[in-house]
């Protein structure tokens, strides 16, 4: 049995150079809706969706036309149980820096309990131990399963598979656009 946990592709996303924290609410709302760059999907995670026995994907737009340029036929419906947790902000007119620095920040302070507009860290590690055991599930029934997910939700669906005996990459916190991370069911013991 195994899992494949992959990461979107990249959204096809430009914003301002420098933004204040209440604008972050603007950048974020551009780069849900941006399109994917579907041109830039690997050859070879086609072969490995065609292989897995099922495919599932987040809800969010960037997941479901992730799949899409997949082009495979084993999907399931999308699913927000597999969304990404999102970024926080601050509804401050200043200071003015770029969406980058901004992202870290606030990805920083979410990890440290900040959940200003999103969901906190404790109820997004509760959905990703659910993802987990829904995951589980689908390889135990189809003996193999791809998630195209995000970059976030994909690193707190990783830690609950390692919990449950699953063996996997460690970091997946700075892995690249169309990512794949195979996760397999480890030996009795291990």
């Amino acid at each position: 049995m195994q899992i494949i946990l992959v990461r979107h592709g990249r959204p096809e996303h430009s914003a301002a150079s420098w933004c204040t924290p209440a604008q972050m609410k603007g950048w974020l709302e551009r780069y849900n809706e941006a399109d994917v760059a579907g041109h830039e999907v690997p050859d070879r995670l086609v072969s490995l969706a065609r292989s897995a026995g099922a495919v599932v994907c987040s809800s969010v737009a960037r997941c479901v036309q992730s799949r899409a340029f997949l082009d495979v036929d084993c999907c399931l419906q999308p699913d927000p149980l597999f969304a990404e947790a999102h970024l926080p902000y601050l509804d401050l007119p200043f200071p003015r820096l770029p969406p980058s620095l901004w992202r870290l920040l606030f990805r920083s302070a979410w990890f440290c309990g900040f959940a200003r507009h999103t969901e906190p860290i404790g109820e997004s590690n509760k959905r990703a131990g659910a993802a987990a055991e829904r995951l589980i599930r689908l390889a135990e029934t189809h003996g193999s399963v791809l998630l195209m997910g995000h970059g976030i939700m994909n690193v707190l669906i990783a830690r609950q598979l390692r919990k449950r005996g699953w063996a996997g990459p460690l970091h997946l916190l700075m892995r690249g656009y169309w990512h794949a991370s195979v996760y397999r069911k480890g030996s009795p013991g291990r």
